[in-house]
């Protein structure tokens, strides 16, 4: 290394030699000598130094020598060198002598600990079980399952490891201290995937190598934790198909929803919606004298709530059409043992729109079913909650065939308490629109042409989704881009048309909370 690129190095790192020189003297107006001292040190010996790479290490060698130098002749007591020597031998280290002895071993060890913890497993167990356990290359060997050469190369190569690491800085990433947030989205039959998800270790893992493939070293460094604990979740993660390995380095498996993607997809969208929204309402707003002649409960309802519920049903008839038209592929087979799709969230359902949906919940005998849909804009109006509305399925099939209440039971109680369920001298009645099967068929006839509309426009959201995100995600995951869009922004879509017709005042949301966008048919 030349004098040139150590004074660049110096300069660049000034603040640095200053904060070791203000730690280390007791006599704060001495600093500036000292550093000069330390800076003409390293200049001088540069030029012995054989490899660049123990740069960093030689300069704080340097400074420590430079220090213990500065001290002795700046001490009034000593002499000279060979003074102080003598009296070193005859009294003892001074204190100076003690505390730089004692702050250089506290720094190696730290130093050790430090890239012992990034070390891989069998590195890591060799070596404690060498120095630390004090066990023989033989016994090393047994227990590992390797011959005793390969305990030998492992000796080697940790020593080897350890010493370039401890010359190292090693700066720790952001998600070591802000890990992000990282939120999981299921669709297919049984989620199995949601309970890897409740610690935050395991999304930053998969958030740091979403675009960049890391080893399992770079990912300790970044993540902030040691090796021990990271190679379990890497085991996990691997074994539940989310993270991929290609030779000593890992990378994730899903399509994440970006809030830079969100937003930027937002943008190119934006005006689809209101040239849609225009058609539809309209169409369905000149249907409601036709559609309260037919016989079904809820026809007396006032306009705002059934067209509502009008509205809610052609969308959802548009979304199964706009499936018809372009399908998803088939459901993937997981290695959790569950099929569907798996892909997340770098935020907390931040820029979501649809919040839920249940589509046909079949009582046992199939003679009656409901289905529920929840969007962002109507939630502070109608409770929602997937898995509680999905263990009560018999009570509020129960309500559409207005069947007796089966004596007081907490299933019922909740329903009648959040309004999905009405119930009146023993009979129990739905709080929302039923349909017998045949009315139910005149009314999505009725509907056609507006689901139609709204097939188009979401066939044309999830195109342009998959478009852009295409370009949002790394190509290891493109492929998933297609029936990822079809998922998340055709129910989208349909949230951002309800949203357009309560913001232009065309709906209006009720005071009290009721089940909006509801519906039950019977046979």
């Amino acid at each position: 290394m030349t004098e040139m690129q150590a004074a660049a190095w110096i300069s660049e790192n000034l603040t640095a030699i200053y904060g070791y020189a203000f730690a280390r003297l007791y006599d704060k107006n001495k600093v500036d000598e000292l550093v000069s001292e330390i800076i003409c040190a390293v200049l001088s010996s540069v030029r012995r130094l054989r490899k660049d790479a123990a740069f960093y290490g030689f300069v704080w060698r340097t400074a420590e020598n430079t220090f213990r130098k500065f001290i002795r002749r700046d001490d009034p007591a000593c002499c000279g060198d060979a003074e102080l020597e003598t009296l070193t031998d005859i009294c003892g280290a001074s204190a100076e002598d003690v505390y730089i002895e004692r702050e250089e071993k506290e720094k190696m060890l730290y130093l050790l600990r430090r890239e012992l913890s990034l070390l891989s497993q069998t590195h890591r167990e060799v070596c404690v079980a060498y120095y630390a356990g004090r066990k023989s290359c033989s016994r090393i060997a047994e227990e590992q399952g390797i011959s005793v050469e390969m305990v030998k190369y492992h000796l080697f190569k940790t020593r080897k490891l350890l010493k370039e690491g401890i010359g190292m800085t090693r700066t720790l990433g952001e998600k070591s201290y802000n890990p992000g947030v990282f939120r999981l989205d299921f669709w297919g039959d049984r989620n199995k995937y949601q309970e890897l998800f409740r610690r935050k270790l395991p999304g930053s893992i998969l958030l740091a190598a979403y675009y960049v493939p890391m080893t399992a070293e770079e990912l300790s460094v970044e993540l902030g934790v040691s090796m021990p604990y990271l190679e379990d979740e890497l085991e996990i993660l691997m074994s539940a198909g989310l993270l991929t390995r290609n030779g000593s380095k890992y990378q994730t498996n899903l399509v994440i929803l970006t809030d830079d993607y969100e937003k930027e997809f937002v943008k190119t969208t934006e005006d689809v919606y209101p040239k849609a929204a225009g058609t539809i309402f309209e169409a369905a707003e000149k249907l409601l004298p036709q559609v309260r002649k037919l016989d079904f409960h809820g026809s007396d309802y006032d306009d705002n709530r059934l067209l509502f519920a009008l509205l809610n049903i052609a969308l959802i008839k548009g979304y199964q059409l706009a499936n018809e038209k372009s399908p998803l592929g088939e459901p993937k087979r997981l290695p959790l043992g569950c099929s569907g799709w798996v892909f997340g969230y770098d935020n907390d359902y931040a820029n979501h729109h649809f919040y839920g949906i249940m589509m046909e919940c079949w009582n046992r005998e199939g003679s009656a079913y409901f289905s529920v849909e929840n969007y962002r804009v109507i939630s502070p109006c109608q409770r929602y909650d997937e898995f509680v509305l999905g263990t009560k399925s018999r009570v509020m099939c129960d309500a559409v065939l207005e069947r007796a209440e089966a004596g007081e039971n907490e299933e019922q109680s909740w329903l009648v308490e959040n309004g999905f369920v009405l119930c009146k001298d023993g009979i129990l009645s739905a709080n929302f629109p039923v349909f017998r099967s045949d009315v139910f068929a005149e009314v999505c006839a009725l509907l056609a042409p507006i689901s139609e509309t709204a097939a188009v426009c979401m066939l044309e959201i999830s195109d342009e989704a998959e478009r852009v995100l295409k370009e949002h995600v790394p190509s290891t995951v493109k492929d998933q881009c297609g029936d990822i869009a079809k998922i998340h922004h055709r129910l989208d879509a349909a949230a951002f048309l309800m949203e357009t017709w309560i913001a232009d005042g065309k709906l209006v949301l009720p005071a009290e909370k009721i089940p909006l966008c509801v519906w039950g048919v019977r046979k």
